[in-house]
């Protein structure tokens, strides 16, 4: 007789086995689409060109490919700045192309001889960025910016595509370019804001807010310190950190010490009394200083509070004890 009845046990290590090859299949997908990573990286992150108007001087850049292989191309796209932390907006419809008004001004010379134009980049490879730079002799005399932006992704056309999407990376290092004739730009800075508090508990710090703008033509680096005087003790001084403010702008400047950048913050804690608190700046190539004094009064309002808890609670106690006594 003929058994027709199905193989429970056989069919069950059927759809295991099936299991289990679907479950190798994902691992290997997973796996090799994580592999495909993107790393770059571009030097100088800041490039600061002052060139005469109708010469000709060329900047590189070296960019670096720290993951798999992968298509480069650069950008040239100009740039302004975005809030006052010192972060830049990107005017990417206005990239340089060859349609761009700043066509004639901006070449790419190496590896490629047109920006956006992709090439090939290998894991591991450094590559040389050069750019010639000739702004027309008619050019008005003031600071241009723009974003040198590396950008690589991994769809290498005719290789072996990656499992999953495609990956992209981008990374942008900022030209500052002024043209000057002389070669020494007026820099003109503003002191737009500059507080502290007014009045301040004892044993606190005193942290200052400090906006300084730039309404020039050409970039600049304040150079400036805060001095703080009290009535009694001895003068503090804390130092500006010398970031880049570009025109049309305002930053806010923190402090340096060292060579790290940190809030400004006294570093003693203030006692009792009127504390005066100078902010001088100059722009770097500049003799034109500017200054604004913010006053502090500081008083002892937690020790006193706490005293007056102390207080309190021993007439409480003497109090109880009172009539304790009187009740007994």
């Amino acid at each position: 007789m003929i058994n027709n009845k199905p193989n429970h046990k056989e069919q069950n290590t059927k759809v295991i086995a099936f299991l289990l090859i679907l479950a190798s299949l994902f691992i290997i997908h997973n796996s090799v689409a994580e592999a495909q990573t993107l790393g770059l990286s571009i030097t100088p992150p800041i490039a600061e060109v002052m060139i005469i108007p109708g010469k000709i001087v060329t900047q590189t850049f070296t960019i670096t490919n720290d993951g798999n292989d992968g298509m480069a191309s650069i950008y040239l796209i100009p740039f302004k700045a975005q809030g006052e932390s010192g972060n830049v907006a990107l005017d990417e419809k206005n990239a340089v192309t060859a349609t761009s008004p700043y066509a004639s001004w901006f070449s790419i010379i190496s590896p490629v001889s047109t920006f956006g134009e992709k090439f090939y980049m290998a894991g591991g490879q450094r590559q040389e960025i050069t750019v010639k730079i000739t702004p027309p002799e008619s050019a008005t005399e003031k600071d241009y910016y723009f974003t040198l932006l590396y950008e690589l992704d991994n769809n290498i056309p005719g290789g072996t595509l990656p499992m999953g999407p495609t990956n992209q990376a981008r990374i942008g290092a900022n030209l500052i370019l002024s043209l000057s004739r002389d070669g020494n730009p007026p820099k003109t800075a503003e002191i737009v804001g500059f507080k502290a508090p007014k009045i301040i508990d004892s044993l606190e710090k005193l942290t200052f807010d400090i906006r300084i703008g730039n309404f020039g033509s050409h970039v600049f680096k304040p150079d400036g310190e805060i001095t703080i005087k009290p009535i009694f003790g001895s003068v503090e001084t804390l130092n500006l950190a010398p970031l880049n403010i570009i025109s049309d702008s305002v930053r806010n400047i923190p402090c340096l010490k060292g060579e790290e950048i940190i809030v400004c913050q006294s570093n003693r804690k203030v006692l009792v009394g009127v504390y005066k608190s100078t902010l001088e700046i100059t722009p770097n190539g500049s003799s034109e200083t500017q200054s604004k004094t913010v006053t502090t009064v500081a008083f002892p309002f937690s020790i006193i509070f706490g005293l007056l808890l102390i207080f309190i609670t021993y007439r409480i106690i003497k109090k109880s004890q009172k009539v304790g006594k009187e009740s007994s």
